[in-house]
Formats: structure tokens, C-alpha cells, sequence
């Protein structure tokens, strides 16, 4: 049976966040890094005009993009994103390949407040955009680093295409 949530009902659950993993440390002691965990991804799909949820139990984009091959999950039709929750707002080495099945990623940080970003590609470039909150000045350094390292694998990509085209 498919679960359906409308997506302001995820960005919600994200928002409410995990206390353990949203808690802070004492202002004296240098904020560390957390390590990049992938809660939940679901699939999204336009039901009517209205974006509704839908559960996706095996699909795992930090991990199925880490591994070799190419990313191609079993996506349901009627689909025009993913979304997943994690405990960074800073898209991950791999998660291009999400759009390079035609959609955008959508990133749910937890915590409180609750963070919403998008990946997608505008006009031919990568581009990471904020639904809700803001990205903070010491991320943006790291989100800009890592748009151009999807711009750069594409690039090469076409590159490699247009040399097999020719030979």
C-alpha cells in the first residue's frame, strides 16, 4: 500500500526535528560538523496541482548514488521529484544523478527550525535554491564548491559524448 502525505506535511515532520540530532553545543566549544546521515527519502508526485508524498522505503539517494553504476531507482509514474530528510542542508558528492533522471532533489534538514532546499538545473547550470529558512554565510562557500563539481562532471560528460559521437 502507497502512503501519501501532502509535502507540507514532511516539511512539518522535518521541522519537528530529532532533539538528538538538532542539539547544539555549548556556545564555548567549536561547532563540529555532524556527519552526513540520510533519514527518509519519498518520492514526490503532482496529484491535481497539489504535491503529495509518497513513501519510498528502498530508496536511499546518499548511498545508491555513492555506489557505482548509474542511479536508477524504480520511480512510480506521475513522479516530478524526490525529497529527502537529512541532517544537512548541503547536497551530497553524488546527488546530481537525482536530476540527471529529469527531476529536483529536494533536501529536508531536521532540526528545529527545519530547513528546505532544492537541486535542480536551471537553464543549463546547477543551481541550489531555499524553500524555507536561509543557508547560512559558512555553508554557502560549501554549496557553491559543490554546484561546481556537478558542473564540471557535466562538462566532462558531454565532452566524453561529443569524442564518441566523432570517432
Amino acid at each position: 500500500m502507497t502512503r501519501r502525505l501532502p509535502i507540507l506535511s514532511l516539511a512539518a515532520l522535518c521541522g519537528a526535528g530529532i532533539a538528538t540530532l538538532a542539539a547544539s553545543p555549548a556556545a564555548s566549544i567549536p561547532r563540529q560538523p555532524r556527519p552526513l546521515q540520510e533519514l527518509r527519502c519519498r518520492y514526490i508526485e503532482d496529484h491535481n496541482g497539489q504535491a503529495i508524498t509518497l513513501e519510498a522505503p528502498g530508496l536511499r539517494v546518499l548511498e545508491q548514488t555513492a555506489a557505482s553504476g548509474r542511479f536508477q531507482p524504480a520511480v512510480p509514474q506521475g513522479v516530478s521529484s524526490i525529497m529527502c530528510s537529512r541532517t544537512s542542508l548541503i547536497p551530497a558528492p553524488n546527488d546530481d544523478e537525482v536530476l540527471w533522471l529529469g527531476m529536483p532533489l529536494f533536501i529536508a534538514e531536521l532540526g528545529s527550525p527545519g530547513r528546505l532546499g532544492v537541486l535542480e538545473i536551471n537553464e543549463g547550470s546547477y543551481r541550489f535554491r531555499m524553500i524555507e529558512g536561509r543557508v547560512r554565510p559558512e555553508e554557502q562557500a560549501q554549496v557553491d564548491a559543490r554546484l561546481d563539481e556537478y558542473q564540471t562532471r557535466f562538462r566532462e560528460i558531454q565532452q566524453r559524448q561529443q569524442a564518441h559521437r566523432g570517432n
